[in-house]
Parts: C-alpha cells; structure tokens; sequence
C-alpha cells in the first residue's frame, strides 16, 4: 500500500471508531428512556390494581387510554433501542472489514466496509426518528421529557424537598466550619 492509500484507509477506520462512540452513547441514552418508560408502565400497571375504590367508569376510562398510549410509548422505545443497538454492530462490523483490510490486501473490503458504514447510519437515524416519535406521543414538552423519566418512581416528598435541605445544609455547614 501507498502513502496515501494508508492515510485514507486509517481515516476509514476513525470515521468508523466515532461512528461506533456515537452509536455507544444514543444507545445508553436510548437505553436510560426506556428503562424510565418501563417503570413508569410497572407502576401505573400496579397503581390500576391499587385504585379500586374510585368511580370505575370514569378512572377506568382514563387510565386505559394512557396505559395504552405508554405501552405504544414503550413498544416504539424498544424498536429504537434495537435499531441503536444494529447502528452499533453495523459501526464495530465496518471498523473491523477495515482493520481486516489493512491487514490484507483485499481492495474490496473498503467497498464492503462503506457500505456497512452506510447501513449503521441508516440504523442510528431510524433509531433516533423513533425516538422523536415516542416523544411527540408523550405529549409533553420536550425538555421536560427528561426530568419527568427521572423524577419517577420518587416519592414526592423526595421530589420537592431536595432542593431546599441541600442549600441550607451547605450554608450552615460553612458558618459551623468559619466558627469553630
């Protein structure tokens, strides 16, 4: 191989590696959401079995039409999840049909590499497009999709309280500190 033929090839495999870190951290993240979608699908589950003493026609009415909107919430989070989940072998498939390639002298491992490049960001994009999906069926505002996914399943007293003692633990641990 030529100067240049190695330079391009170890661009190849760069794009490949960053391609494989990005797949790496949507699927964390995709992972995270719908572990939270999850839990929050559990715990109404479990609410629906807890509230009996409510009007059956009017609370069964309501909770069946958002546990099924959560459930279509969930089924379209795991397809994202699985599709990041393809990105990502198709990423790590492609790095190493280029690292085979610089092994070998096989010219068309980098049209096979290429094209397995293309086809895990093809998978990155579907997985990402259903999760902008799943989130226009959250009906909720956009950034407050993440703190609702963390915020649930806490008590509410854990919720409202943890902000107030922490400020005022740090201020009266610094006069103790300046006086003693």
């Amino acid at each position: 191989m030529s100067v240049e033929q190695t330079t391009q090839l170890i661009q190849l495999i760069l794009n490949s590696v960053l391609m494989s870190v990005t797949c790496a951290l949507v699927l964390s993240g995709l992972t995270v959401r719908h572990a939270g979608i999850g839990d929050r699908l559990e715990d109404s589950y479990q609410d629906d079995r807890l509230k009996t003493n409510l009007d059956p026609a009017r609370y069964h009415s309501l909770t069946r039409r958002q546990l099924r909107r959560l459930q279509q919430r969930y089924s379209i989070s795991r397809y994202s999840v699985l599709t990041a989940y393809y990105a990502l072998f198709f990423s790590a498939l492609s790095c190493f049909a280029l690292a085979l390639r610089g092994i070998l002298d096989w010219n068309w491992l980098i049209s096979v590499a290429l094209g397995i490049f293309v086809l895990g960001i093809a998978a990155l994009l579907v997985a990402v497009g259903l999760t902008l999906m799943e989130i226009h069926l959250s009906d909720s505002p956009l950034l407050a999709e993440p703190s609702n996914l963390w915020h649930w399943g806490k008590p509410p007293q854990v919720r409202s309280n943890s902000r107030r003692p922490v400020k005022k633990t740090l201020s009266a641990l610094g006069q103790r500190v300046k006086v003693g």
